[in-house]
């Protein structure tokens, strides 16, 4: 026996559409989202690629599978040309599966058959001869290849059933051995052959026993069965006529066997076709486990967005954050614009924004410590009330059902119990993002100086002008002098001085502040959008795109798995 040069694909090195490497990538996107048993299944069978492929892969399997009295022995030993399977009426004859190797292989090949016979677990094995003992002169399935002959598929017996199982889950070629009387039987097709449709390029399929039947009933029976091959997904396999006992279509049966067997890659086939078939396995639970709502689009998840955000803001309180932060600068207008003898009542009032632990400003504390931003200590904003807490919690919940209302149902409570801990965080990250956005308090427009400066002034121009009254009166009234003051028209300009300083600054002071409100209000506007930016963004970075990035992987499963659900190319 010698053995084939391995292919790339024997070899381990694969390309990108080997539907084992997909079926890897499947088994990393799909962690944590498709069932734990359909995941384990899919690790062992890479498992088992893997191992099959470093055992011998040069060399075939071939098993003989069938229902009991389907006459698989007298096949063995009709397509090995010797009696090395025991036959005979009572049934079953196979307890054990038996192994025909090739009559003479060289040490290397036949050391790799027999690692691959003990990774198996098949014992029993039978060298065949160099020239049969009866039937034709080529006997066996090929140079490279192990026929295998294994026990009935339906006995009665477990453990028989489970070997033949097993082993049909693990060779290269599976030949399908059907009599006339069981070869429409439902249990063999439907729990063993539709199962195995995916495997159609390394099946073959033998009508045995066709001596029973005359040419009609021949002919009727391989049409019926070509037929209800074609309905379970096994279209295009031919259905080959043979009589164990006579011999006839052996000859044929063992050609085709040799040809399926032969091929550089049926060992790669199997495993792509195993892979196929788990595939349909994992989209036959995805569709039948899907929760879509009917009708669901994009626009019920941006609504649920909205909503979000607006709980989000509530409970954190962006428009009373924004409210102080008007108020602070309408407080710091009357301090440094307003009417300079009334700005005393101002300094008694305590700025909204420091009695929220707000009053120390971003870009500040930025410049003080580089470019990074220092830890922002919590704010002392209160905590939400019941109603807005429950809000918050009930939107976010809402939000993740709406964004994974497309998945499975067992794929949607798997993402939302691994984002729940993020919604309990909500509220911590939101009240930092308020503490660290930039609220403008340090900032003061630069006519609040020159209107301080002309309070100033005119304070001083009034105190001039009372002064100048205060040293008249005491001349006129305590040293008896008469001093006349200049005159403005029929004013004193000592009394111009006083009451000038004074009504002016009170009319520039109410303008001021006037001014100064229609400042506050937009400073309020441009606060409350950066503060609804930053709730968005720790929305963004909380929910929104761990959410994109769950998606985004149940989008890679599905097409992972309409590649490899797709028909081969043949």
């Amino acid at each position: 026996m010698r053995i084939r040069k391995p292919t790339p694909v024997d070899a381990g090195v694969d390309t990108p559409e080997d539907p084992l490497v997909m079926l890897a990538r499947l088994v990393e996107a799909g962690d944590g989202l498709l069932p734990a048993d359909l995941l384990e299944a899919a690790r062992a069978l890479l498992d088992r690629a893997g191992q099959r492929r470093l055992i011998a892969p040069g060399i075939s399997v071939v098993a003989l599978l069938g229902a009991t009295g389907s006459g698989k022995s007298s096949l063995f030993n009709a397509i090995c040309g010797v009696d090395a399977a025991p036959t005979a009426v009572t049934r079953p004859t196979t307890t054990q599966p038996l192994a025909a190797l090739p009559a003479s292989p060289g040490p290397e090949a036949d050391g790799a058959a027999g690692r691959l016979l003990d990774w198996l677990a098949v014992d029993a094995r039978v060298r065949l001869p160099e020239s049969p003992s009866w039937g034709p002169a080529s006997v066996g399935v090929g140079e490279n290849t192990i026929l295998l002959d294994l026990p009935d598929i339906d006995s009665d017996v477990r453990r028989h059933r489970v070997i033949a199982e097993r082993l049909a889950g693990l060779v290269d070629v599976l030949v399908w051995v059907l009599d006339p009387e069981k070869y429409a039987d439902a249990v063999i097709h439907h729990e063993f052959i539709a199962p195995m449709a995916a495997h159609a390029a390394v099946s073959v399929v033998a009508l045995n026993q066709v001596d029973r039947l005359n040419e009609a009933e021949r002919t009727a029976a391989t049409h019926d069965l070509a037929r209800l091959l074609a309905r379970e997904g096994l279209e295009g396999v031919d259905v080959i006529e043979v009589s164990a006992r006579t011999g006839q279509g052996v000859q044929e049966l063992r050609a085709r066997i040799r040809e399926v067997a032969a091929a550089e890659d049926v060992s790669r086939a199997r495993l792509a076709a195993d892979a196929r078939a788990l595939a349909v396995r994992i989209r036959n639970w995805l569709e039948s486990d899907s929760a879509a709502a009917a009708g669901s689009s994009g626009s019920g998840e941006r609504e649920a967005l909205v909503a979000l955000r607006e709980a989000a803001c509530r409970a954190v309180g962006t428009d009373r954050v924004a409210d102080a932060v008007g108020d602070s600068m309408r407080l710091g207008a009357a301090v440094r614009v307003g009417w300079l003898p009334a700005r005393w009542l101002a300094r008694l009032r305590r700025d909204p924004l420091r009695a929220l632990h707000l009053g120390d400003d971003v870009h500040a504390r930025r410049a003080s410590s580089g470019s990074a931003a220092p830890p922002v200590p919590r704010t002392s904003l209160p905590a939400p009330d019941a109603a807005a807490d429950a809000a918050l919690r009930a939107t976010a919940r809402g939000y993740m059902a709406a964004r994974t209302s497309r998945l499975p149902a067992t794929a949607q409570e798997q993402v939302c119990e691994r984002l729940s801990p993020r919604a309990e965080q909500l509220y911590d990250r939101l009240d930092a993002a308020v503490g660290r956005t930039d609220l403008e308090q340090n900032s003061r427009p630069r006519w609040w100086t020159c209107a301080n400066a002309l309070q100033v002034l005119l304070a001083f121009t009034a105190l001039v002008g009372g002064f100048w009254l205060l040293v008249l009166r005491v001349m006129n009234r305590y040293l008896l002098l008469a001093a006349e003051p200049p005159r403005w028209g029929h004013l004193p300009w000592p009394t111009v001085l006083l009451l000038g300083g004074l009504l002016i600054g009170l009319v520039l002071g109410l303008s001021g502040t006037a001014l100064a409100r229609v400042g506050a209000a937009r400073r309020r506007r441009r606060v409350n959008g950066r503060l609804r930016q930053a709730v968005a963004e720790v929305l963004a970075t909380t929910l929104v795109e761990p959410l994109d990035v769950e998606l985004a992987r149940i989008g890679e499963v599905r097409a992972l798995l309409d590649g490899l659900c797709s028909p081969p190319v043949r």
